[in-house]
């Protein structure tokens, strides 16, 4: 697989058709394109919405002690609070396009994304701010949720401590964790997750931090 470097800040959900870290001028006027160009993100937006109901909707079919905790509603990225454990999803929308693992590495037509990174660090900011509520650790496991009909194909060993799915098998990625939180607790834990902070989740990754 090609290196690439990856441009500062990346957004949360880069789409392939529109590079990592590119992105127009505030106030730029993109001449005649710019209607067409508000049409497309207004039906990949909605096609991200649609594909994020039925990621959400594998996780609910584990049962009534499944839940769900958003930090941003125009955001597809989830936290899911379950028997298993609590797992932060970080959704990735590729279509029909092949998608290449390698270890950390997400590759799409031979560009790079740092879906893995951002799952782990909201996952570890979302773990960090929910111990110091409870007064003990609490582990939040990341989650890379793939969205589309494109393969996935993996060179090597997946990321190590990052569960990575397609959106078809995450219910069933996550019920692997088994039945180790009884349910007086996962209430609980819903509470505590709530007092995260919700600006210091999702948006935007800084490698350099």
């Amino acid at each position: 697989m090609e290196s690439e470097s990856v441009a500062h800040p990346t957004p949360t959900h880069p789409s392939p058709s529109h590079p990592v870290g590119r992105s127009a001028t505030p106030g730029q006027s993109t001449g005649s394109g710019s209607w067409l160009q508000r049409r497309r993100e207004a039906r990949a937006r909605k096609r991200t919405e649609a594909g994020r109901t039925r990621i959400v909707h594998r996780v609910e079919m584990l049962g009534a002690n499944w839940h769900i905790v958003d930090y941003h509603l125009d955001d597809p990225d989830f936290l899911a609070v379950g028997p298993g454990g609590i797992f932060q999803v970080t959704v990735a929308d590729h279509g029909r396009n092949r998608i290449e693992l390698a270890g950390d590495v997400v590759q799409v037509n031979g560009r790079r994304y740092p879906y893995v990174a951002l799952a782990r660090r909201d996952a570890a900011r979302i773990s960090q701010q929910m111990t110091a509520v409870a007064g003990r650790r609490i582990p939040v496991v990341p989650v890379v949720a793939f969205l589309g009909s494109g393969e996935i194909v993996y060179y090597g060993r997946p990321p190590e401590g990052c569960v990575v799915s397609s959106y078809r098998d995450v219910g069933r990625a996550l019920n692997a964790h088994g039945n180790r939180i009884s349910p007086g607790t996962i209430q609980k834990l819903v509470i505590v997750a709530g007092r995260v902070d919700r600006g210091t989740i999702g948006q935007y990754l800084d490698i350099s931090s």
